[in-house]
């Protein structure tokens, strides 16, 4: 086909106005929208803008007017120029749907979604409808994506580039169809793309006989060829990353390197020992790790053997491959696929009238960039997503959850951002939250809760990797306390979950009011497995509600500076296995306010420094079951009731009553002496004395002593209140009476008087000594 076969065509689909085409230059390439600049003119002077601009375009490549080649897509751009005689300039940009992509921003997540998953509902977001999307390999589910601000159409090319997929796009006079595909080779053969006209074969038969996949090197021709070729080439090879080794941390296996490694296959030109080392590769499974790696392998090498290639063969479109004949260099007539391609086209024709040069004709030229056929390409690495700074987000969960966390303390956030976000347990994946302290099994936790505020930042600025690492407070979740009234608190309050109530740790450090509070809402354990010291500078209260238990596996010491008071509102138990010490510097006193019991197994002894007073409103009662009491004292015993009294002292027996003293006795029995031990007084003596109540003596008292014979006694006591009756009979009973002071003693006795006496008197002394 000659270069002045061609013509060009365009139409504005939406608009009846007709349009010459004076130039064009039409730039694409694999995975870029292609961009379509027209130099145009039209008899109609007043185009309707709304007609063309944002609307559907067709331009058209024609060889003797039969067309080889569509290009279809939207008016980005439509402006007018100069009127001439009869003709108006106007220049207009025509662009994919998918270009449309770059106007488009937002900030969203996918969740659980595969890389085809998200570039499908972007293109339907879009409104592309006609798209092919072929995927070859298995592309693993992402957990969570996030486009972060970015235009849609650079968040398509990234999640292309990284998973290998490249586009295309394919034209008829309708439409124009988006080809994706994540393996090269498949966007097929040169006969792919270019229409062929049914209606002249004769336009055909030159390459028919190269074969429809065949381009014609010919680097001598000149001027108007009858046959489209290449006519310039330019081979180049560049050194580049020979291999690519990459690596990423996942926090369930922390110890796994993740490490990966690509190596270029093929290379007979340069040294294996350039190595691309990368982290994080941004994957967390060998899975998506390796083709990851050995994508980014491709991409790096992606201008390492290439081909720059002018000519006018309008069948060369990107993707679609074709093999070379005809160049001098064997080793070049292979298989090559076109990458990049840059048309231009003038067709002075147009102009007529207008301007000069109109006799030129028609001109085309294409200028390509080329690489082997049969090897797969990427386009070069695009930067890595990257959020710098943190983000503010709230914790959500379920409807009438407070607290929602997963096994390793990870809560779901909800983000401002997030304009699609329901604040549930769907708003985004499980965010892992930052701790103070996080060990094996130990640390600290704090789980947020639902509704809290928290500072969100991303792993390696990874927008796919947040973390919480702090919260804070807002309008709806206030301070524990009013500031700034309350500036110098500091505090650890919780909330009760699903109820009212906290618990809470707070310092104080307001001069003259510095504490340290802790408050339990419901239970206390400490656990202190060696020692326990704790220092209380002034007063100690605690007050106990119902119950308290003490164990203390040892000893326990308890020392009071000054003194202690205890008081037992009901009863109180004291249980001792061994011994027990009471130490008392000062005074003792006890008081019961009913009964007092005291049981001893075996022996007690109390020792008293000085006094020792028993007081009873009632009887009291001495009794020894098995043994004998026995009562000693240094100086004196006294015994006294009801005005009578009994004295031991000095070695003597002093008794006295305000009433007769009577004797009574079952058996004989010998008294003995006041002193030591002798030989019992006469059986026919009774020796008595008379005392006043204070004990001291009636002395030179007359008496009148009656006996229980009948018989009389009178006399005179001596000095010391003493008198002996002599001569009476074994068995008798005296009554003696006197005038001095008031009443009479009586003693009463069923023995013989004087036995009776010391036998009375004998059981008030204690053993082997005087009373």
């Amino acid at each position: 086909m000659k270069q002045s076969d061609f013509r060009f065509g365009f139409q504005a689909l939406a608009g009846r106005t007709e349009f010459e085409v004076v130039s064009f230059k039409l730039e694409e390439a694999i995975s870029q929208p292609f961009v379509l600049s027209l130099e145009l003119v039209s008899y109609d002077s007043d185009v309707d803008f709304g007609q063309v601009l944002d609307k559907p375009a067709l331009f058209t490549l024609y060889c003797a007017d039969q067309p080889l080649r569509h290009v279809h897509g939207l008016v980005s751009a439509f402006s007018q120029g100069e009127t001439g005689f009869c003709r108006t300039r106007y220049h207009a940009v025509v662009e994919p749907q998918l270009a449309r992509a770059r106007l488009r921003s937002n900030w969203r997540i996918f969740q659980q979604k595969t890389v085809p998953q998200i570039l499908e509902l972007m293109f339907k977001r879009q409104g592309i409808a006609r798209f092919e999307l072929n995927s070859s390999a298995e592309h693993q589910v992402r957990e969570f994506c996030v486009q972060a601000g970015e235009t849609d159409l650079d968040f398509i090319h990234r999640l292309a580039a990284e998973e290998g997929f490249v586009y295309r796009f394919a034209h008829c006079a309708r439409y124009h169809t988006l080809i994706v595909t994540d393996r090269l080779l498949s966007l097929g053969l040169l006969s792919r793309g270019t229409l062929k006209p049914v209606d002249d074969e004769a336009l055909w038969l030159d390459e028919d006989d190269l074969g429809p996949d065949k381009v014609l090197y010919h680097a001598s021709s000149g001027g108007d060829q009858a046959r489209a070729c290449l006519r310039r080439l330019r081979y180049c090879e560049q050194v580049r990353t020979a291999q690519q080794v990459q690596r990423d941390y996942t926090f369930t296996n922390p110890a796994y390197r993740q490490e990966h490694k690509a190596q270029a296959s093929g290379i007979t030109h340069q040294s294996l020992d350039y190595e691309f080392f990368d982290y994080p590769g941004r994957y967390k499974r060998d899975a998506v790790g390796k083709p990851f790696t050995e994508t980014r392998l491709t991409a790096l090498r992606h201008d390492a053997r290439l081909a720059e290639v002018q000519g006018d063969d309008v069948r060369l479109q990107p993707g679609l491959s074709f093999t070379l004949v005809g160049h001098p260099r064997e080793d070049l007539n292979v298989h090559w696929r076109v990458i990049s391609l840059c048309h231009e086209g003038t067709q002075f024709t147009s102009l007529q009238e207008e301007a000069a040069g109109a006799e030129q004709g028609t001109r085309y030229v294409n200028d390509a960039l080329l690489v082997q056929g049969m090897a797969e390409w990427r386009p070069a690495p695009l930067a890595k997503p990257r959020i710098d700074g943190p983000h503010m987000a709230t914790v959500v969960g379920p409807p009438g959850e407070e607290i929602f966390c997963d096994q390793w303390g990870r809560v779901k956030v909800s983000f401002p951002w997030d304009r699609e976000s329901s604040n549930n347990e769907f708003s985004s994946c499980w965010v892992r939250v930052s701790q103070g302290w996080a060990g094996g099994s130990w640390g600290s936790m704090a789980i947020p809760r639902i509704g809290q505020d928290v500072i969100v930042q991303y792993v390696n600025g990874d927008p796919d990797q947040p973390m919480i690492t702090g919260r804070t407070y807002c309008g709806d979740q206030l301070p524990p306390y009013d500031l700034p009234e309350h500036k110098t608190r500091m505090t650890i309050k919780s909330q009760t979950h699903k109820g009212d109530g906290f618990n809470e740790l707070r310092f104080e450090d307001e001069l003259g009011r510095q504490e340290v509070f802790i408050h339990a809402e419901r239970d206390q354990n400490n656990v202190v497995k060696h020692n326990e010291t704790t220092l209380i500078g002034n007063d100690r209260s605690e007050r106990v509600e119902h119950d308290e238990v003490v164990h203390i596996g040892g000893n326990r010491s308890v020392k009071v500076g000054a003194s202690k008071s205890e008081t037992v509102a009901l009863g109180k138990v004291e249980s001792i296995g061994l011994g027990k010490s009471l130490a008392v510097g000062g005074a003792l006193s006890v008081m019961v306010g009913l009964e007092a019991s005291e049981q001893v197994t075996q022996d007690k002894r109390v020792q008293v420094g000085g006094q020792l007073r028993v007081d009873a409103n009632d009887d009291v009662s001495i009794t020894s079951h098995h043994g004998h009491v026995h009562i000693d004292s240094r100086t004196s015993l006294t015994l006294s009731c009801g005005g009578a009294f009994i004295k031991l002292g000095d070695g003597r027996i002093e008794i006295g009553c305000p009433e007769p003293l009577l004797l009574h006795a079952i058996a004989q029995v010998k008294a003995p002496s006041r002193y030591g031990e002798p030989p019992a007084p006469s059986q026919e003596e009774i020796e008595f004395r008379l005392v006043h109540a204070d004990g001291t003596p009636i002395a030179g008292t007359a008496y009148v002593a009656t006996l229980s014979d009948g018989t009389q006694r009178q006399g005179m006591v001596d000095q010391n209140g003493y008198a002996r009756l002599a001569g009476v009979t074994p068995g008798c009973s005296a009554q003696v009476r006197y005038e001095v002071g008031q009443g009479s003693l009586q003693l009463t006795t069923a023995i013989e008087p004087d036995a009776a006496l010391q036998a009375l008197l004998a059981g008030c002394t204690s053993a082997g000594g005087q009373s």
